[in-house]
C-alpha cells in the first residue's frame, strides 16, 4: 500500500488516533431545523469524511492495508460521515456534547438523511458556551481534477474543504470535509458559506509524494437555495518544488544529510542563512565563544514551533534576562519552498501570529533560510532545538539543560 495513502488514513482520522495531551475544547449546544424545531440523531463533527465509513455495504470493516479494499473506500464518493471517534449525537432534545481539541473552533452538524447541515463557529474566547446550529438543505458540491497535460493523469487526488482562514486565530485548523479518489472526481454535501479548497493529486503511487496541486486554492459560495454546484474541472499544476521527505531522501543517497546527535562534542555544522535581523546574516558559531547557544529551528508550516516552542524560549529569554551575558538564542526560520524572500516577509507572516497568539514580536535574533541547506547539515526538522556550549561545541540537551547550566 502507499506510504502517503496510510499517512492520510492515519493522521485525518480514518483510523481512530490519539491526541495524546492537546488541549480540548468541552462544547456543547443545540441542533435546530429551519423552523427552529429541536433535531434528534443529528452528528456534530469537527471534520468530515466525504468516503463514507470504512465498511462494505453488508456492513464489514474494510482492511485500508489493503489495495483492494482500499479502492472501495476511496469509491464511497460524496458519501458524508463523521471523522472523528467521539462526534456527538444529539438526543431527543437536539442538545449535544462533544471534546474538541482547541486547535479547531468550527463545527458542522448533519441530519439521519445527511440532507440538512449546518456550521458553528465558537465565539473567541467564549468557545465552551452554548451554541446553536440551524440545519440547512445541503448543496451537492462536485467536480473534476484534470491536468493540461493530459497523458500525466493523476493516480490519486485528493480535497480538502477548509473554511477561510481567521486572522484572529491563525494557528487553528479551519478544515471541515476531506475527499479522495482514485478517479480525480470530488464531491461533498455542504450547507450555504464561504469554502476554500485544498485541491493536490500524485501522478505516481509508486513514486509516493505530492506533485500536483490546484494552485491558487479555489474559493466556492456555497449560496442557499441551490440543489447543486458543479465545479466543473480544476486544473492540477507540475509542483516544481519536492517534499520534504523527499529532500531528505536525496540528501540521505548522495550522502549530504548529516544526524547533529551523532556529533555531541563537536562543533556544529555552517548553518545557511539568507537574511537576519539581530545578528549579521554571515554569523557563525564561534562569533558566540564563551556563551551557551540555543539554536531553534522553526517553520510557518510548524503549528508546535508556533503555538508552543518560541513562546516557551521567549518566556525562558525574559526570565533569564540578568544572565544573558552567558547565553543566547538564535531562532532559524526554516522556509525550504521558498515562499519568503526576506526578512520582511516573514514578519509580514508573523503580524497575525505576534497580534493574536504571542503579544509580542521575537525578543532574540531570527536567521532566514530559503533553502534546505541548513537543515541537511544538521540532520534535522523544524521543532528541533540543539544546544551549543560555551566551547563551541554540540551537547545534549535544551533549555531545561541550560537553565540548569546559569545557576
Amino acid at each position: 500500500m502507499s506510504r502517503f495513502l496510510l499517512y492520510i488514513i492515519v493522521a485525518f482520522g480514518f483510523v481512530s488516533i490519539a491526541w495524546g495531551e492537546e488541549s480540548v475544547w468541552n462544547i456543547q449546544g443545540r441542533v435546530i431545523d429551519e423552523a427552529g424545531k429541536p433535531v434528534a440523531g443529528a452528528v456534530v463533527d469537527r471534520n468530515w469524511s466525504c468516503n463514507g465509513t470504512k465498511r462494505n455495504p453488508d456492513g464489514m470493516s474494510l482492511d485500508l492495508s489493503k489495495a483492494d479494499q482500499l479502492q472501495v473506500f476511496w469509491g464511497h464518493l460524496g458519501k458524508m460521515e463523521p471523522l472523528s471517534k467521539n462526534a456527538a449525537k444529539t438526543e431527543i432534545d437536539g442538545l449535544f456534547k462533544m471534546a474538541i481539541p482547541d486547535i479547531f473552533h468550527v463545527v458542522m452538524a448533519m441530519d439521519k438523511t445527511r440532507e440538512h447541515g449546518g456550521l458553528a463557529f465558537l465565539p473567541k474566547g467564549k468557545e465552551e458556551q452554548p451554541i446553536e446550529i440551524k440545519l440547512q438543505p445541503l448543496v451537492r458540491v462536485h467536480g473534476k481534477l484534470e491536468c493540461a497535460d493530459q497523458s500525466n493523469k493523476p493516480e490519486w487526488t485528493h480535497v480538502y474543504v477548509n473554511l477561510p482562514e481567521d486572522q484572529t486565530r491563525p494557528l487553528d485548523i479551519c478544515r471541515i470535509a476531506t475527499c479522495g479518489s482514485f478517479e480525480s472526481l470530488f464531491e461533498f454535501s455542504l450547507p450555504p458559506g464561504d469554502y476554500v479548497l485544498d485541491a493536490y493529486g500524485i501522478s505516481s503511487l509508486k513514486e509516493d509524494d505530492i506533485d500536483l496541486r490546484v494552485t491558487p486554492d479555489p474559493k466556492l459560495i456555497v449560496k442557499s437555495g441551490a440543489k447543486e454546484l458543479n465545479m466543473g474541472i480544476l486544473q492540477l499544476k507540475k509542483v516544481t518544488q519536492p517534499s520534504f521527505r523527499k529532500r531528505v531522501e536525496q540528501a540521505k543517497d548522495d550522502g549530504s544529510w548529516s544526524d547533529y546527535s551523532k556529533h555531541y562534542g563537536e562543533p556544529p555544522p555552517r548553518w545557511h542563512v539568507t537574511d537576519s535581523r539581530g545578528v549579521n546574516k554571515d554569523v557563525q558559531i564561534s562569533d558566540f565563544r564563551g556563551k551557551w547557544v540555543l539554536l531553534a529551528f522553526w517553520g510557518f508550516s510548524c503549528r508546535f514551533c508556533l503555538s508552543e516552542e518560541l513562546p516557551k524560549l521567549m518566556k525562558f529569554y525574559e526570565e533569564h534576562k540578568a544572565q544573558r551575558e552567558q547565553f543566547e538564542i538564535l531562532s532559524i526560520c526554516i522556509d525550504y519552498e521558498g515562499d519568503l524572500k526576506s526578512m520582511a516577509d516573514v514578519d509580514h507572516a508573523l503580524e497575525p501570529i505576534v497580534k493574536h497568539v504571542w503579544g509580542k514580536t521575537l525578543p532574540f535574533p531570527i536567521m532566514l533560510d530559503t533553502t534546505f541547506k541548513t537543515l541537511e547539515r544538521f540532520g534535522s526538522g523544524t521543532g528541533t532545538i540543539v544546544l551549543i556550549d560555551p566551547e563551541g561545541n554540540m551537547v545534549e540537551g535544551d533549555e531545561t539543560t541550560l537553565a540548569k547550566k546559569l545557576k
